[in-house]
């Protein structure tokens, strides 16, 4: 089984390589390490909590910036570039010195790169929400230009860093998550061309946006939430609801196909791993399991029991309504439309989280929309959670098929959680 951890730039660059990857090595027992490639805005450790190890910082707040110093002639010709962090651009190269003490720990390294999230400059083609307003740290993902630069991202890492397998994440929609908690994310894409391409798809948009609107608005009308996602959960979606959904699958299929493309005739076939929302969540942001399965050679999946999938469900909940009455209608009515079973209140959710079964029950739906010739790796919350729960969240994803595991994350997680990473390690083969 494939055992993995994923590291932050802000890791390596506080506690060292030769730390962080003895660290991996001997405490977690872990020979697979995943670097992330792009930062997100993000607080570490999230949602709460400081960073238990790191000798330089209690906290670090991020922004979308690409963390390895790729030139901007990788993106000549594009309308558009990422913004590169001052480190980056100053020549430090985290995964480069991460790279050169793994290789000598028999170490391999995977990078972990963001598809359509992070932030450019120059005239980026990003998304749209219903309301008009824009999401500008995320690509529109039905544009050849999107297309075109992540290929060129993705053939820059692997070149620089000569690896042959990657962790693709962010190939979806916006959630609600970001510099601050907002339902109406949910809503994209409404760019001209999207709107141009869901009209000749026989799309009424018009029809479609008065259906949305309720969402719309949903921090302002928690009882038009609540109508909403109780008649999903009981009618299922209307005809213009589905077809809007299955257009947002179609484009994010397309992108990971071009990507697959690119890799097969440029870089000789390097594995393609996707990083991807719980099943039960995923539907909601464009990720369709049994369209992407044949485009890759695997998934990791995050079933994070403790914050409730894979992003802040309780800041979701509290941001349609601040009044602790109304909440508890709110996250109902949300997690039933999901098809989430557990029966839990939301003060008992925002406690404990999510029953361990969640990381089964989600693996299981993963492994069966992908079927048996790609395998489905379970991403472990190891932060903000008791370390028994490491283990048995571990044994319920392999009971239900897991191919291995990701385990998330390794700045976030005490050390005392990493020491019990590596005694799951020796154990589950």
């Amino acid at each position: 089984m494939l055992h993995a951890i994923q590291v932050h730039p802000h890791d390596v660059r506080d506690e060292g390589a030769e730390l962080v990857v003895e660290r991996i090595v001997e405490r977690a027992g872990l020979r697979v390490v995943a670097p992330e490639v792009m930062t997100i805005e993000e607080r570490h450790p999230y949602p709460r909590g400081e960073l238990p190890h790191n000798p330089r910082h209690r906290v670090v707040v991020t922004e979308a910036r690409l963390e390895v110093p790729i030139g901007a002639a990788a993106f000549d010709g594009l309308p558009f570039r990422p913004v590169v962090s001052q480190r980056a651009l100053a020549g430090d190269d985290y995964i480069g010195e991460l790279a050169r003490v793994a290789a000598s720990r028999g170490v391999r390294m995977v990078p972990w790169i963001k598809a359509l999230n992070g932030a450019f400059s120059g005239q980026a083609p990003v998304q749209q929400m219903l309301n008009g307003e824009p999401v500008p740290t995320w690509l529109c993902p039905s544009r050849p230009e999107t297309r075109e630069y992540l290929v060129r991202l993705v053939e820059a890492v692997m070149e620089r860093y000569e690896v042959d397998a990657l962790l693709l994440d962010r190939l979806r929609y916006p959630d609600w998550s970001g510099a601050r908690v907002c339902p109406q994310r949910l809503l994209t894409c409404f760019c001209d061309a999207c709107v141009q391409a869901m009209s000749k798809e026989g799309i009424d948009v018009r029809r479609l946006t008065a259906q949305l609107s309720p969402l719309s608005h949903a921090d302002h009308d928690p009882a038009a939430f609540v109508a909403f996602w109780r008649a999903y959960a009981e009618q299922g979606p209307t005809e213009d609801l589905r077809a809007w959904l299955a257009f947002r699958a179609r484009a994010i299929t397309a992108v990971a196909r071009d990507v697959r493309a690119a890799l097969d005739v440029r870089l000789s076939g390097a594995t393609f791993w996707l990083n991807l929302w719980p099943p039960s969540f995923g539907w909601l942001l464009g990720q369709d399991m049994r369209a992407l399965g044949p485009v890759c050679d695997g998934a990791k999946i995050f079933p994070y029991h403790r914050l409730g999938g894979g992003a802040d469900l309780a800041g979701l909940v509290k941001a349609v309504s601040p009044r602790p009455s109304e909440q508890e209608e709110v996250f109902r009515a949300f997690t039933q439309a999901l098809g989430l079973p557990y029966g839990l209140s939301f003060d008992e959710f925002q406690v404990a989280g999510l029953p361990i079964d969640f990381v089964g029950d989600e693996t299981r739906k993963a492994v069966e929309a992908f079927g048996p010739r790609r395998p489905v790796f379970a991403g472990i919350q190891i932060w903000d959670t008791p370390l028994e729960e490491i283990p048995a969240s571990c044994g319920v994803a392999k009971a239900a098929g897991a191919g291995g595991f990701f385990y998330y994350c390794y700045g976030w997680a005490s050390l005392e959680a990493i020491d019990v990473v590596g005694r799951v390690a020796s154990s589950v083969r």
